[in-house]
Parts: C-alpha cells; structure tokens; sequence
C-alpha cells in the first residue's frame, strides 16, 4: 500500500515538473517575440486603417501616396510618415504639396497619437472637424494654402488640449474669428491669414500670455484694437495688415517689450504713433504704412534702436524728417513716401551706414541732394514726385566712390533736376533700374549708358534731352525696358539695338526721330510693347516685325511711313489708332487698299540697238490724256519708253516709273523737263524722289 503511494507521488511530481518546465520554456518563447507583435498589434491595425480611410477621401493625381498599403503591418516606411522609433506609433503626417485634393475625413481621428498634422499647400476643400483637435497629442496644424471654406466652429478650440500652433493662413474661411480662441492656453503662433475673417478681434486673443506670433492680416476685421494688448508679454511679433481696422493704436502696445516685429499697414489707424512705443528697443521691423496716421515724425523714434525697416509711407505726416534718425544705426529701409515731409534731409542721416534702400518720393522736400546718401551705399534710392531743387551734378558727380557700386536700384524720378547728364555712370555698376523721369535734364544720352552691364531699366523720359541715341546703347545688353519718350532726341533708331535681346518695353515716342526702322528690331523676340509714335519716321515698316512672337502693343502713328503694314500675327488686328498719322500706309487697318502688282511687260531687246545711250524725258502721267503712244516697259527697270511716230528716235519721250506706285497705274514723276540730254545722275536726283530706277541704254543691255 505504501508502495503504491510513493509510487502514485512520485509521477504526480514528475507531471508537476512537466508542467512546470512546459511553462518555463513557454514563456522563454513567449519572451523571444518583439514586444509590439503580442501587445500593440491591434493599435497599429488602428493607425494603418485611418490612414487608409483617410487615403479614400481625398484625390491623388500625382500618385503620392502610392506607397500607401492595407496590407501593410505598420505605416511607418510609407510617404509622408513619421514613427515614434520607439513605440513604432505614428507621430507626424507631413502631406504638403502632394497636389492633393478633396475632403479632410474622419479617418485622422484614429491616429491618437499624432503630434504635427502637415497638409499645407495642397487643394483641399470642404469644411474643418471641430473633432480635430481632440487629438490628445496634438501640438501643431497646419492646413494653410488650401481651398477650406465656411466658418470655423466655437468648438473647435474648445478642446485644444496641447495645440501650440495653428495655420490655417491661404483659405477661404468666413464668419468670425470665434471667441473660444482664448481658452486655448497653449497657443504659442496662430496664423489666420489671407481669408476672408470678419467682424471684431475677439477681446480673449489678449488673454494667450503664452502666445509669440500673432498674424490676422489680409482679412476684413474691423473696428478698434480692443483693450488688454499688455497681457501679450511674451509677443515677438504681431500683424493686422491690410484689414479695416480704425481708431488709434491702443498705447499698451509698448507694454509688450519682447516684440520684434510689428506691421498694422493697410488699415484705416488714425491719429498719432503711439509715445509708448518708444520702450520697444527690440523692434527691428515696424510698418505703418498706407493708414491716416498725422502729426509730425516723431523724435523718439530713435529710442527704437534695432531697428531695421521703418516704414511710415502713405500716410499724412506733416513736418520735417527728424534729425533724431540718424541715430538708428541698423536702419536698412527707410520708407517716407507719399506723405506732406517737408524741408530737407537732416545732415545727421550720414550716420546710417547700413542703409540699402531710401524711398522719400512724393513729399514736399526742397534743398540739395546731400552727397551722403550715396556715401552710405544705398542699393535702392527712391526720390520721385519730390520738389528737390537740385543739379544733377552736385549729388552724384561730387560722391562718387565704391559705395556707389552697391546701388540697385536709383529713381531720382518726378523732381526738378536740371543739367546735363555728365556724371560717370559707369560707376553704378551694380544698377539695375536707373529712372531719372520727369525732370528738366538737358544734353544727350551720356554713350557711358552701355557700361552698365546689370542694367535693366533705364527711363529718362519727359526730360529735355537732346542728341540722339547713342549707338553704344546695344552694350547695355540686360535692358528689359528702354524709355526715352518725350524729348528732344533725334537722328535714327540705333541698329545696335539688336544687341538688347532681353528688351521687352522699347517707348522712344514724342521725340524727332529719323529714319527708317531698323530691320534690327525684329529680331528682339522678347519684345511686348513698343511705341515709335509722335516722330519723323519714314521708309517702309521691315517685314522682320511679323517675326515678334510675343507683341502685345505696336504705336507707330503720327509718323511719314509708307507701304503695306506686315502680315500675320499681331499685325493682323492691329488698333487703327496705332497707325494712325501715316498717310502713306495702306491696308485694311488704315481702311485703304494697295496697289496690286503688276505684271513685267515683254521687251524687244532688238529695239534696244536704236536707242541712245543718253535719254530726252519729258515727265507725265501715266494716264494722261494727250499721251496717245504706245509705252514698252524695260524688263528687270523701271523705265518706261514712249514710242512716237516720229523719223528718229532721238526724240523719244521716255517716263521713270516707280515700282511700287507702278501698282496704282502711277508715273513717278510730277513736272517735265525741257528738251534736252541729261544724264542719268542728273535724271535720278529730279525724278527717282521715291526710288524709281533710270538707266542708260547701256545698262539696259546689261541687264537684258
């Protein structure tokens, strides 16, 4: 019996260690397998089917998202996707520019741990989830530069959780911005830019202490800056441009002490810049501009002192450009136009040795151009529409040094200069746009002009230039637009021009131009538009125009030319306007028809033996009534004999024909010459007035 016990326990213990040892090596196994293949298989299932579904909602003609598959166990390899390494879960979608189209869906819901959702620059449409953020994990959206329409739910950022950024800029979202923006704490930059957002700012927006770049520009917001601005303590930059925003700048403004950007142009601001703003001493860019702001430039503006753009054009500033600005040693841009400034420059201005662009067109300034301006290097110096009473040669001629060198871009436009043109451009050497319209300079177009191998634009028009244009123009051989309309220019259009292959806009009117048009011109294939009007322009237009494939304007009225316009292309529906003043044309354009051709007539080359060498004319038309003999035409000449029943042929009438009014059944020749024997040169200079050819007996056998 007791046998049999040891016996039934000893195999209970064998089992048990069976088993014991069965489970070890189990969970041995067990431990070999990747964690994920036993644990996270069903979530990642989850990740891969909201891609999927996400996939089925949209349009992808560039085949993008190719890569994408159903079958797959994990989407971390396809396009556009991102992992945690760790977790092997998806963390970004980065969808932008893959040219996608249709309806944001529901799929992105099941990706639970997505942090930067990307789908910028594509051509979504539809409305946005309000669902979207619930995303736990999500920190940053960003859906600019689509087709989304309609209002943005309250709810949306309701449940923001952990948002920092949002873009949702380059839409068509309407309605107003909603007021539940503020209780998105963790906003850091929010863009909302370029839609079509109305009404007011929403008063919580000033309650995102955390919040660091604000932009609703381009938008129709309207009414007053609301109250609180100061709680933005931590704002870099803020931008309200171009919107209906009125009233004044709210002083708090200057509470916000870490901004560095701030742009309110393209508003409807009134009344003075705020003084506070002078504790801003990080603002590097502040823009104004194109509002009703008054009063004078303030002296404070110096207190600014990173600045680097100051724009306060278009607005009705009144006073003197203060000597205080001198003192902003980072200004690069400085922007005044289109105010009421007045007096001259502060001398003071000699200090900004860092800048590149200076734009104080279309004030009241009067006085010299100081020579500093150039001795600081602007590389775009813009004084149009100003009432500088300056001689050309006193700014520049006087400065002229390796800052000069630096300069892009010089309109000196729309002011009283006067003088000649004598400086040495070729100092400019980095030029592209040199604009000195609208002044009263005199003497010729300096041949120095083709130094300026960068030049793009050269417009002195409406000056009182004399001289022609010099033939050394083809060097300046980067010019897209010549303009020289409105001077006193004469002589003939250079066929050096050829050179300016790159010549898109060539306006050379209301000058006293001569000449024909140089065939030259119709090899500028570049060309749009071209205007020749108001000259003395004569011969034929070349044929070679037909060739310009890109033509869009063609004025070549009020001119002498003659002929038939060219045919096809532009030339074809040409305005009557455009050619009008040039009786000489033909064509349906100018509503008068040209002559056909005629035939060349038969000659009996035997009559040629009895002809003299020296011709007996006697000039009429060829239609007179009196003439009753019959005319032989000379083959290959335009010379044409009348054949009288007279004993000799020394007294043979014969007639110059012109070629092409040989067309309209016209003799070229208005007047008789007595008897006599003239020469050919003799005959030529009388009667060829419109290039009809004479020749000897002579010649005529040669030809023959």
């Amino acid at each position: 019996m007791d046998m049999d016990m040891d016996m039934k326990m000893m195999i209970k213990m064998k089992s048990l260690l069976t088993f014991v040892l069965f489970w070890l090596v189990l969970l041995a196994v067990i431990a070999s397998f990747p964690v994920r293949s036993l644990t996270l298989s069903p979530s990642l299932n989850d990740d891969v089917l909201g891609l999927i579904v996400f996939k089925a909602d949209i349009q992808d003609p560039t085949q993008k998202l190719s890569s994408w598959n159903e079958d797959d166990d994990t989407p971390c390899n396809w396009k556009g996707i991102k992992c945690n390494p760790r977790s092997n879960r998806v963390t970004e979608l980065n969808l932008d520019g893959f040219s996608l189209s249709g309806r944001i869906g529901r799929g992105l819901l099941q990706l639970e741990f997505l942090r930067k959702l990307s789908l910028a620059n594509n051509n979504l449409s539809g409305t946005i989830s309000p669902n979207m953020v619930k995303l736990e994990s999500l920190i940053a959206i960003d859906l600019s530069e689509n087709s989304l329409t309609g209002s943005i739910p309250d709810e949306f950022f309701k449940q923001c959780g952990s948002l920092r950024y949002i873009s949702l800029a380059n839409n068509q979202f309407s309605g107003k911005i909603p007021g539940s923006l503020g209780s998105c704490a963790t906003l850091a930059a929010i863009n909302l830019s370029m839609n079509r957002f109305s009404g007011s700012l929403p008063v919580g927006i000033w309650g995102l202490s955390g919040l660091r770049t604000l932009d609703l520009s381009c938008n129709m917001l309207e009414g007053e800056i609301p109250k609180g601005v100061q709680a933005l303590n931590n704002l870099r930059s803020i931008n309200l441009s171009n919107n209906r925003f009125t009233g004044q700048v709210p002083d708090e403004i200057g509470s916000c002490l870490l901004l560095r950007s701030i742009d309110f142009s393209m508003n409807l601001f009134s009344g003075s810049v705020p003084k506070t703003m002078q504790e801003l001493s990080l603002c590097t860019y502040l823009n104004l501009s194109v509002n009703s702001f008054v009063g004078e430039v303030p002296e404070w503006i110096s207190e600014m002192e990173s600045l680097q753009t100051l724009d306060l054009s278009v607005n009705k500033f009144s006073g003197q450009v203060p000597d205080s600005i001198g003192k902003l040693k980072f200004l690069k841009v400085l922007n005044f136009s289109s105010n009421s400034l007045n007096g001259s420059l502060p001398a003071s201005m000699e200090n900004n040795m860092n800048l590149l662009a200076l734009d104080i067109s279309q004030n009241l300034l009067t006085g010299d151009l100081p020579g500093w301006i150039f001795k600081s290097g602007p590389s775009q110096v813009l004084f149009s529409e100003q009432k500088v009473d300056a001689n050309v040669d006193n700014p520049i001629s006087a400065s002229l040094g390796a800052y000069l060198q630096r300069i892009q871009v010089l309109d000196l436009s729309q002011n009283s200069f006067s003088g000649e043109l004598t400086f040495d451009i070729r100092a400019l050497s980095s030029l592209k746009l040199l604009n000195l319209s609208r002044n009263s300079l005199i003497g010729p177009v300096p041949g120095t002009v083709a130094e300026l191998k960068a030049l793009e634009v050269l417009d002195l028009s409406q000056n009182q230039l004399n001289g022609s244009i010099p033939m050394e123009i083809g060097g300046a051989y980067s010019l897209k637009d010549l303009r020289l309309k409105a001077n006193f220019i004469e002589g003939k259009i250079p066929s050096s021009i050829e050179n300016c292959t790159l010549l898109r806009t060539l306006i050379i009117s209301q000058n006293n131009l001569s000449g024909p048009i140089p065939a030259e011109i119709g090899k500028l294939s570049d060309l749009e538009y071209v205007d020749l009007s108001f000259n003395d322009l004569v011969g034929r237009l070349p044929k070679q125009l037909a060739n310009l494939p890109r033509l869009l304007s063609f004025n070549i009225s009020h001119n002498n030319l003659q002929g038939e316009l060219p045919a096809g292309r532009f030339f074809n529906t040409i305005s009557p306007t455009a050619v009008f003043g040039n009786p000489l044309l033909c064509g349906s354009t100018v509503n008068k028809s040209c002559p056909a051709v005629l035939p060349k007539p038969i000659l009996l080359s035997l009559l040629l033996e009895s002809l003299p060498s020296l011709f007996l004319i006697s000039v009429s038309s060829h239609q007179h009534p009196t003439l009753q003999c019959p005319l032989l035409f000379l083959l290959g000449t335009s010379l044409a004999v009348a054949l009288l029943p007279m004993p000799t042929l020394g007294n043979l009438s014969c007639f110059l024909v012109n070629l092409t009014l040989a067309q309209e059944h016209m003799l070229c020749s208005t007047r008789t010459v007595s008897s006599g024997v003239v020469g050919s040169e003799q005959c030529t200079e009388q009667f060829c007035k419109m290039d009809a050819r004479w020749q000897s007996r002579s010649s005529l056998s040669q030809v023959l």
